[in-house]
């Protein structure tokens, strides 16, 4: 089964589909991007307007490499701008699919607070 497109932004990505959105996240004031691939193995969130830029990895794969599937914390070497677009949005693909080894970190509730 595909991935919902409904009120979602379609992107393609180096021959890779996927679909992006921002949404309210249910237990914080933050809003999240949320990217996901066509075939549901990459689920990522980032997290806006945090003390730290970071991304939740929560689907099987992460840079080329299987996941637990649980919620994986890493740093995300660039800026998140106020206003999140396209460009942005494959920025980050870029280095969710085939991006330099990310640094993963532990759940912080001050610093990675989603």
């Amino acid at each position: 089964m595909g991935v919902t497109k409904k009120r979602r932004r379609a992107i393609t990505v180096d021959g890779r589909a996927f679909v992006w959105y921002i949404a309210k996240d249910d237990e914080s004031d933050h809003s999240i991007l949320n990217i996901i691939s066509s075939d549901k193995k990459i689920i990522c969130s980032v997290p806006i307007d945090t003390p730290a830029a970071y991304i939740i990895s929560k689907g099987n794969e992460f840079q080329g490499y299987k996941t637990s599937g649980t919620w994986e914390r890493y740093i995300l070497p660039l800026f998140i701008p106020a206003m999140i677009t396209p460009g942005f949005v494959s920025e980050v693909i870029r280095l969710i699919t085939n991006g330099d080894k990310l640094q993963q970190v532990s759940w912080d509730q001050n610093k990675y607070p989603v």
